[in-house]
């Protein structure tokens, strides 16, 4: 089930309605059973498999507390092996034999990797993130397991995070499933508008711009390089739309019934660096890489060269955890790059800037750097879109070689009105964040002004989202990007 699909539509107001008249663990216990029935929708595959993990985490967690010394890191090795291995099996599996097959192939040895038809159920990556950040919290003893298994079952499948996160943590979620907070009208309405700006970015901008992406893409050599530039431009906007719409509307619906979430977005392209971008873009996932995993291997406490091939291990750990694809790597491996060249030319760049008389932050030095760290994020993301390595420099190749403009804006995929709607949309995206940045939360001042003023604003949103959205044959309401990770 999709927020954007009509069953959804149907299915909050239920929920959420029940949620507040039921009293202590039966308000639990309907949260759980319709999260269960939310994921259960897509296919029975996806809801045995989180039933698994969670069964594997609850009796992993309690074995955990138990053990001492070398049995515990032995136990916390086996269950990391069972939850990563599933991942591995399902979503990799294929990828790592076809890999095989073209190395041996390299060799001079014959080998054909069978054919696999395996179902990756919905939200795997992220419940199974989420279930391994707390067996280790409690391998670390930072918490104890949790004893009530409904109390972790409804935390890895709490269906507003359950299918694209935010990736929780059990130190933040378990205290308010235990008291909810009760309805209240101030978080109602806020939660109502947030949601209904993610749908914005997703109907109006997102699935608009994905129309020319995909056009653009599919045979970059019939276009002309500004408009191949163009849309890889576009994919940078459509994913941030895409993705930080679903983050917008799941955390609208927890905020309606009283919990709040990780923000999993700030701003990402008003970055001046792309290590900036990465603490301000999927918040939770680079949080918990940090945590888990850049922080175990040494972060950077053992030299810069250390932290630098940490920095690397992590973003093609996060590139492959993207997709089973060498593009999903290469895209993880070039952002780390970046992050390393910017470590090591730092003192270069301040001292040539200080040579031009630009201070660090003049508004002059706070665009170029903007600027950059976006065209950086663009390069990368062709890799992310393109889908495989050799589709990826056909698209840098369309966009060095050839004629300036090859085709009209009607052969992009979208008519002119629509370019003319996405583009206003998108200014309207950018004067928020640009709000956002200077001023603060552009949700506070909307709610500070007059509630005519409000009304109008909410009906002129609510009004282009059901005018200009994109709807109609073809349009898939659960073809959110990162449903497939």
């Amino acid at each position: 089930m999709s927020f954007l699909s009509p069953g959804f539509f149907l299915f909050f107001p239920v929920v959420t309605l029940v949620w507040f008249l039921l009293p202590g663990t039966a308000r639990r216990l309907w949260l759980l059973l319709a999260s269960w029935w939310f994921l259960l929708c897509g296919g029975p595959e996806h809801l045995l498999s989180l039933l698994a993990a969670t069964v594997v985490t609850y009796l992993g967690a309690r074995l955990l507390d138990r053990c001492r010394g070398k049995a515990r890191k032995a136990v916390l090795a086996v269950l990391l092996v069972l939850l990563f291995g599933t991942l591995f099996l399902l979503k990799y599996l294929a990828f790592s034999l076809s890999l095989l097959e073209r190395l041996l192939a390299a060799a001079g040895l014959a080998f054909s990797a069978p054919a696999l038809d395996l179902i990756l159920p919905a939200g795997l990556s992220f419940y199974l993130f989420m279930a391994t950040g707390y067996l280790i919290d409690v391998y670390r003893r930072d918490r104890p397991a949790e004893r009530s298994f409904l109390d972790l079952a409804l935390f890895l499948s709490c269906f507003p995070y359950l299918l694209s996160g935010p990736i929780g943590r059990a130190g933040g979620l378990l205290p308010q499933f235990r008291k909810p907070a009760p309805f209240r009208w101030e978080s109602f309405r806020r939660g109502l508008l947030r949601f209904l700006w993610g749908a914005f970015k997703k109907l109006v901008i997102a699935d608009r711009l994905g129309l020319m992406v995909s056009t653009v893409y599919a045979a970059p050599d019939s276009f002309g390089r500004l408009q191949v530039a163009a849309a890889a431009a576009a994919f940078s906007i459509q994913i941030y739309c895409d993705f930080s719409a679903y983050s917008d509307m799941a955390l609208g619906c927890a905020e309606v019934m009283g919990f709040h979430l990780m923000e999993n977005f700030r701003t990402p392209y008003f970055s001046r660096s792309i290590g900036e971008f990465w603490r301000r873009w999927h918040i939770s996932l680079s949080s918990w890489f940090r945590d888990y995993l850049y922080i175990p291997l040494g972060g950077s406490r053992k030299g810069r060269r250390r932290k630098y091939l940490n920095v690397l291990i992590v973003f093609a750990v996060s590139g492959l955890w993207h997709g089973a694809a060498l593009s999903f790597v290469v895209w993880g491996l070039l952002n780390g790059v970046y992050q390393a060249i910017g470590g090591m030319t730092q003192k270069t760049r301040d001292r040539i800037r200080r040579r031009l008389g630009l201070a660090d932050n003049a508004p002059c030095t706070i665009v170029l750097q903007v600027i950059l760290t976006f065209l950086l994020s663009t390069a990368a993301w062709v890799f992310f879109k393109a889908g495989s390595f050799t589709h990826s420099l056909s698209i840098f190749g369309a966009m060095l070689t050839g004629p300036w403009l090859t085709r009209p804006f009607s052969a992009w995929g979208l008519d002119l009105p629509e370019l003319v709607v996405v583009t206003l949309a998108v200014l309207l995206l950018l004067a928020v964040d640009l709000f956002s940045v200077l001023r603060g939360s552009p949700r506070q001042a909307f709610f500070s002004l007059p509630r005519p003023a409000r009304w109008v604003l909410a009906l002129a949103l609510l009004l282009s989202v059901l005018i200009f959205g994109v709807y109609g044959t073809g349009y898939d309401p659960q073809d959110f990007i990162y449903f497939k990770f």
